[in-house]
């Protein structure tokens, strides 16, 4: 546990709170739990994995400081699970740690879950560090709000750290109801400056808060789930710290106030006068700032034989602005495709931000267009595959994954990004050189 000197916008003569975890994690450290995890393959309690990855960049970097053409990392993950007979009472501990060639803030441990948990026939209650996942869309997870994002790990925020918790889940008939009490807020991972896939300028690992609370603030949410036949859905409500951070552009000694309009980087204003010269600075900096927002989501899906129409929408108020969001479409799968056991789904969704050209992120108006390949062989060899294509810019987001089983243990796994068309008043101009393909091999125990 680390204490920080830090101040929040709200109160700027108050100390940062003792906080609960530290990043980046000192080499050593990570090295250790990477030992721990290979310690764990020869006991008969832990499952988990280690993996290698190669990374290679297509173009050049953006700024000279991050690194070049490749990168190679290594990772580790393992999970122990101890149930008590007859009780219903278990222990799940999973912890995470990844050493990263170029990027110190990518070199990073964290827990992943650790918690207990009581199931009983009407009810559960679980107590610690937990990922949940909501949501049923394959472009974005508009409603799925619980957990921060790790983003060093993975571009499309696939990856999460862990929340923690207290989860009550009422079982009925009727339906599941979920009661969350989220007791301390984790900021958002970011790029360090050797590292790919950041902005321009240099970014503040020390957030700001709309909370005086900081990452104390208490947060709250709750979803009921169900599903009438063919229908299954969930409404939730969030109340608390976002998920999401805006940018605070700070030049030296002057800050910017989180109210004014370039606190929050958006196609609006990214592209203006003002913007450029503020990233021509060597001395400025960004930022990460949280607001304080209330949610409200729904999430549905339909199942209709080989059809499955999917939709996300959320409204949230808070960060400077109120909107509304939407993510639906179908998938659509080819059973036994050219007489083989092979099937081929189809993907189309919509993405929609009420805010247009001053969202904060890209789906304001895009299409995506996927599919997704599975042999059904001995190997479980699969492949998706998509594209973003903004329907104001043009600007396109290509995306392919695969993986092939090798032998008992083993998995090889592809992935290729390639950003194409963008236009300098398009968020995702950040990360138009850092197109990539990558290659990790990873050991199962």
């Amino acid at each position: 546990m680390t204490r920080t000197a830090s101040r929040t916008c709200g109160d700027p003569g108050t100390v940062r709170p003792l906080t609960l975890f530290s990043r980046p994690l000192p080499l050593g450290a990570v090295f250790l739990l990477l030992c721990a995890v290979c310690a764990a393959a020869g006991a008969g309690d832990w499952t988990g994995s280690l993996s290698g990855e190669s990374r290679v960049f297509l173009d050049d970097p953006r700024d000279g400081d991050q690194s070049g053409h490749t990168n190679l990392s290594l990772s580790g993950t393992a999970t122990w699970v101890h149930e008590w007979p007859d009780s219903g009472q278990s222990l799940v501990f999973t912890p995470f740690g990844r050493l990263d060639q170029h990027d110190n803030w990518r070199t990073h441990a964290d827990l992943r879950e650790l918690y207990w948990q009581k199931a009983a026939p009407r009810w559960e209650l679980r107590l610690g560090l937990r990922k949940v996942h909501w949501g049923v869309a394959e472009s974005q997870r508009l409603v799925d709000v619980i957990n921060q994002r790790d983003t060093i790990e993975a571009l499309t925020g696939d990856e999460k750290l862990g929340q923690p918790m207290a989860n009550f889940a009422w079982i009925n008939p009727w339906g599941t109801l979920d009661l969350f009490w989220l007791p301390y807020f984790r900021g958002r991972t970011l790029t360090g400056r050797h590292g790919r896939f950041r902005t321009p300028v240099p970014m503040h690992h020390e957030p700001l808060y709309e909370s005086g609370a900081e990452e104390w603030n208490q947060d709250f949410a709750v979803r009921y789930a169900h599903y009438i036949g063919s229908w299954d859905f969930g409404l939730s409500h969030f109340h608390g710290t976002s998920r999401d951070h805006r940018y605070v552009p700070e030049i030296g000694p002057i800050r910017l106030t989180p109210g004014s309009p370039y606190s929050s980087w958006s196609g609006a204003n990214i592209n203006s006068r003002l913007t450029r010269l503020f990233l021509s600075l060597p001395f400025a900096r960004l930022i990460p700032y949280y607001d304080q927002i209330d949610q409200t989501g729904l999430d549905v899906q339909y199942t209709a034989g080989n059809w499955i129409w999917k939709a996300e929408s959320i409204y949230r108020t808070g960060m400077n602005k109120d909107y509304g969001a939407v993510c639906a479409g179908f998938e659509y799968t080819f059973g036994g495709i050219f007489g083989t056991g092979a099937d081929l789904g189809t993907l189309l969704e919509y993405n929609w931000d009420s805010r247009g050209k001053e969202a904060l992120t890209n789906f304001q108006n895009d299409l995506f267009l996927g599919g997704r390949l599975a042999l059904n062989d001995v190997q479980s060899t699969s492949l998706l595959g998509g594209v973003f294509v903004d329907l104001e810019s043009a600007a396109l987001a290509f995306g392919l994954e695969g993986e092939r089983r090798l032998g008992e243990d083993w998995k090889l796994s592809v992935e290729m990004r390639i950003f194409s068309n963008v236009p300098a008043d398009d968020l995702l101009t950040f990360v138009r050189k850092d197109d990539y393909i990558q290659a990790t091999l990873t050991w199962y125990f």
